[in-house]
């Protein structure tokens, strides 16, 4: 799985997904980001694979973005997922963790 197939497939889910994160104040946003390259090795030959994270930032409780993402990882092959998710009650802040690998 390169890193075009993983950004096609989370812009299907959230066209305003972002690469890496930013401090720009938004309401709710998605950024992902690559953080280790995977050894992968078929056909004698070492095909792109990654490990990544995706992060959900919503004040929203029933957000419809998270289950989207889920489901749009859950249900990619190529892709194990585990879904974390963590709240700051002091500014509101849901925060949906996907961490990911991608073959």
């Amino acid at each position: 799985m390169t890193l075009g197939d993983i950004r096609a497939m989370l812009t299907a889910v959230d066209p305003a997904v972002r690469h890496g994160f930013s401090m720009e104040e938004t309401e709710d946003y998605t950024y992902w980001e690559e953080t280790k390259q995977l050894g992968l090795i078929s056909d004698d030959r070492h095909d792109e694979a990654w490990r990544f994270y995706v992060h959900r930032f919503t004040r929203d409780e029933y957000d419809a973005v998270a289950p989207r993402l889920m489901a749009a990882l859950d249900e990619d092959d190529r892709i194990t997922v585990s879904h974390t998710v963590d709240h700051d009650p002091e500014d509101g802040w849901i925060h949906h963790i996907f961490e990911c690998e991608g073959y």
